[in-house]
């Protein structure tokens, strides 16, 4: 050991960066807990339950409105309105004088 090293240059490098990345580590605080709470007590609506909400209205809905609400492309949301089907819920599917599909749930 020459009389101009330090001590640092004696620590390898990967000790060096593990003691800086321990001091430089943030505390977790309520703010992080909080916030897990909150998503665990609002869960975000299913998809189906979405396009329920969208059929139930006085108009019903057309394809593009449950494919804009849901992300989902017509054959999915098709498949999806066959699910709530077979779960008993009754859909009207109307066809408009400009040839768009209106689906409608019927109450009853």
């Amino acid at each position: 050991m020459t009389a101009t090293s330090s001590q640092s240059d004696l620590i390898p490098a990967k000790e060096k960066a593990a003691k800086t990345n321990a001091t430089s580590a943030k505390p977790v605080g309520k703010q992080a807990s909080s916030s897990r709470t909150l998503k665990q007590s609002m869960p975000t609506p299913k998809k189906p339950d979405i396009i329920l909400k969208l059929i139930r209205r006085s108009n019903g809905a057309r394809m593009q409105d449950l494919q804009k609400a849901t992300g989902w492309q017509a054959h999915s949301i098709r498949a999806g309105l066959s699910g709530l089907r077979k779960n008993g819920i009754r859909i009207n599917l109307t066809r408009t004088a400009s040839g768009k599909t209106l689906y409608k749930a019927v109450e009853g």
